[in-house]
């Protein structure tokens, strides 16, 4: 069952995606709170806690239709969107002496997105990841019962943090070229938030103190505010974050937020309606995620679209609108999966 809070965040999470793929830095923003926010990068870590926070009812389970599901949701947009940008960047190529995607994109290009799922289509490591990880748990989870599995895999999470703050992820990963080393990775970095997603599922902490939801919100955006203001993990993080996502200190955002949205009984804050209007907006966000780059892409290079606040909103926009209509024309056959 979906938490109208998470709903909320991952709307908000998904424009911040937007807005740090249109803005890129400060040196397109047209306010020094979107520059800040277009450079702290821990809406990835957000999206994956919420990912396999949400995915270890069906790891313990063992749930093998859902896992099917699941996979299917993953692995359909993440083949199926190079191919499409492929096909017509190739057809704009030979048909009309142009591309329709920046560059032309020869063959052995669309191989390697497919492999390691950044090349042209450069955000979808993130599908990557969550594919391989996915399969890896799902795996692990038919040979061990659910204590030793959350078991075996924290070990490998101190494993993985200890390869990242001793920049042995650096040193290892950054032999190979840039988008093999940023794929993989993030593999290390990616590994405890998945986890600890896991643990805090496990020990049923939201639902045991949801009578305590006000102070527990209260301390989770006073210890965000602490953590930012007093720069505790400034120190660090250059080595903890090589490949610019999952540190020590963006992961503790991450879970913050999701544990202080969790909470927020938005149900008696809002009305149903607007309840509802979130959830049809939240159902295409694999879909904005997936889409947004392309229409970044023609929205500046062919209609000059300015670099700013607004612009984000009208990529925002467009991508959903992408996506919604593009779920409508499917037909409601596995060709959705592309759009939400």
């Amino acid at each position: 069952m979906r938490n109208n809070g998470v709903e909320i965040l991952r709307m908000i999470l998904c424009f911040w995606v937007v807005l740090f793929h249109l803005l890129g830095g400060s040196q397109y923003s047209d306010s020094k709170i979107i520059a800040h926010f277009s450079k702290k990068m821990y809406h990835v870590p957000s999206f994956f806690f919420i990912s396999f926070y949400f995915l270890f009812p069906i790891i313990k389970t063992k749930n093998i239709t859902k896992m099917k599901l699941r996979l299917e949701r993953l692995l359909i947009p993440y083949l199926g969107w190079p191919i499409i940008t492929w096909t017509f960047n190739y057809l704009g190529h030979i048909l009309l002496k142009k591309t329709l995607f920046g560059d032309f994109i020869p063959l052995v290009k669309l191989k390697k997105q497919l492999i390691i799922g950044r090349i042209f289509l450069v955000q979808f490591w993130f599908l990557f990841n969550l594919l391989i990880f996915t399969i890896f748990f799902f795996i692990i989870t038919l040979v061990l019962n659910t204590k030793d599995f959350l078991k075996f895999n924290q070990f490998f999470a101190i494993i993985s943090y200890i390869l990242q703050y001793s920049k042995y992820n650096y040193y290892f990963f950054d032999k190979f070229k840039g988008c093999v080393s940023h794929s993989v990775g993030h593999f290390v970095e990616s590994f405890p938030i998945a986890i600890t997603a896991f643990m805090l599922n496990y020990c049923r902490f939201l639902s045991n103190y949801k009578d305590r939801r006000n102070i527990i919100i209260f301390y989770c955006f006073i210890f965000k505010f602490f953590i930012y203001y007093f720069s505790i993990f400034a120190k660090i993080e250059i080595y903890g974050q090589r490949y610019n996502y999952n540190g020590i200190d963006k992961n503790i955002y991450a879970i913050l937020s999701f544990i202080g949205f969790f909470l927020i009984p938005f149900e008696k804050c809002y009305s149903k309606q607007l309840i509802i209007f979130i959830k049809i907006i939240t159902k295409y966000t694999q879909g904005i995620y997936c889409i947004h780059p392309i229409v970044i892409l023609y929205a500046v290079k062919y209609f000059n679209l300015k670099k700013t606040f607004k612009g984000c909103i009208i990529i925002y926009l467009l991508s959903y609108l992408s996506s919604f209509f593009g779920e409508k024309i499917s037909f409601n056959t596995k060709i959705k999966f592309l759009f939400i």
